[in-house]
């Protein structure tokens, strides 16, 4: 194989958020010619990105010109549109991972009826008979009891899409009833609420012969539904993260997926693996991997879809955490990161900010990885020591 500096290989993203950015720059770094479509004409990755298709995630026009001039086409939002990617591909361009990977992907309870069909451990879920209202899933508290989780079958994300029913008061709350209004289009489904000790999840590639890579396992909490810090490697026993990324390989071989999935899952108190949810693409919990390991996952995603080797991922220091640099409700508009210099004055830390303009509620506008050749313990005191620092101000 040769890499034509001359005449590049085209990679087309749809997507341009602070994912995409990341991918531009590992992109451009390895040579190729990096194409993206996003609706934001100012996206992060607007700004690295040799050609920009401004248009919808499921702009049929868009996409087709995007896979017109690229030689390989991936993405990094699960609201591409599946249809037309299954349409190129009939027509021999090359999607990755393919279609049906994300069409299972984006129904949730599709997405468990293929890990459940392939023995891959989850909370047991249940699909309503009758109208969804609040009697039918009175059944289901029959089967397994309070709590539950109700989840929209389609979109949904940072804690969206789901309600925790804890009683028969919050099948007959006002909040109830609006999140029914609001699936109504999608569906929903019922699935039982696990009791976990810890989230985790893993990072894993395959490439198109097959092959498989896992990254160490990620220990994550969450606030509010938003990822606010990755620790690793995880605070478990070898055995478990052992088990957890023999799973996570099991899910993508399931899937058939080229390129890198985020395999969300929760430790249980009785140590059992639950896959929770299934992310095809670069992860926000694989964000550490950019400094923390020998390849990030960034570039691992890019050889798997480019048919480029995968490289066994392993960590280059003893302890990383990645801490997200999230908007608040205060700041609606300009914003500015406040006592920068006393946050890159911290040893070991490298910042990343995505250069979104504006912010609006708890949008993700960056992030910080501390990674540590002592321990956990010490890249943990560093990262609450720079998250007492960091300050986002208005600048309207």
């Amino acid at each position: 194989m040769q890499l034509n500096v001359s005449n590049p290989m085209r990679l087309g993203i749809i997507g341009g958020g602070q994912l995409g950015k990341m991918l531009c720059m590992d992109a451009k770094r390895l040579g190729l010619r990096v194409n993206i479509l996003d609706p934001s004409h100012d996206c992060p990755a607007s700004s690295i990105a040799d050609e920009h298709i401004v248009a919808n995630f499921n702009d049929r026009q868009g996409i087709v010109k995007l896979a017109e001039i690229s030689d390989v086409l991936t993405y990094e939002i699960e609201l591409a549109d599946a249809d037309v990617l299954e349409e190129l591909e009939n027509r021999g361009y090359r999607v990755r991972h393919p279609s049906n990977v994300l069409r299972v992907i984006q129904d949730k309870l599709v997405q468990k009826h293929v890990l459940s069909k392939h023995g891959i451990p989850t909370a047991r879920f249940y699909i309503l008979n009758g109208s969804h209202d609040a009697n039918s899933i009175q059944e289901v508290v029959g089967k397994i009891g309070y709590p539950l989780v109700i989840k929209a079958r389609r979109g949904g994300y940072d804690g969206r899409g789901n309600m925790v029913i804890k009683s028969i008061d919050d099948l007959n709350s006002i909040n109830f009833k609006e999140f029914i209004a609001k699936s109504k289009d999608v569906g929903f489904y019922v699935e039982e609420y696990i009791n976990f000790t810890k989230e985790i999840s893993v990072i894993v590639a395959r490439s198109s012969n097959g092959k498989t890579v896992a990254y160490p396992v990620a220990e994550n909490i969450h606030d509010n539904g938003i990822l606010d810090t990755s620790i690793v490697p995880a605070r478990i026993d070898e055995h478990i993260a052992e088990e957890a990324k023999k799973i996570a390989v099991d899910v993508i071989n399931a899937l058939e997926g080229i390129g890198v999935f985020g395999v969300e899952m929760f430790l249980t108190s009785d140590d059992r693996v639950l896959v929770n949810e299934v992310a095809p693409r670069v992860h926000n919990t694989g964000h550490y991997s950019i400094e923390a390991c020998n390849i990030s996952q960034f570039e691992q995603h890019i050889r798997a879809v480019m048919d480029l080797p995968l490289v066994k991922p392993y960590l280059i220091c003893n302890a990383a955490v990645m801490v997200n640099i999230l908007g608040n409700d205060s700041i609606d508009g300009r914003y500015a990161i406040d006592r920068i210099d006393k946050l890159l004055s911290i040893d070991g830390l490298r910042l990343h900010v995505y250069g979104k303009n504006m912010n609006k509620g708890r949008r993700k506008l960056g992030h910080l990885t501390i990674v540590s050749n002592s321990s956990i313990d010490d890249a943990l005191a560093k990262a609450e020591y720079a998250k007492s620092i960091l300050k986002l101000i208005s600048v309207n």
